[in-house]
């Protein structure tokens, strides 16, 4: 899958078994988006809709809902 920036797009696992996912990113920019939110689930906090929207706002990032 390639996602231009500022393509909706989503991820998911509709199943009960673990998944793996190999990304590659260029700019390299959202490597640390991703190690950011891997940060907040290992410091013991629960990855909220809001804790997940916060981070992508640092990141210029928005869910799909929330455009105009």
């Amino acid at each position: 899958m390639v996602a231009p920036p500022g393509t909706p797009h989503t991820f998911a696992n509709p199943t009960d078994q673990p998944a793996v996912i190999l990304s590659t990113f260029t700019p390299d920019l959202y490597v640390q988006y991703f190690r950011d939110l891997q940060e907040s689930l290992t410091a013991d906090h629960p990855l909220t809709p809001q804790a997940t929207i916060d981070t992508m706002n640092r990141y210029a990032t928005e869910p799909a809902s929330r455009r105009p």
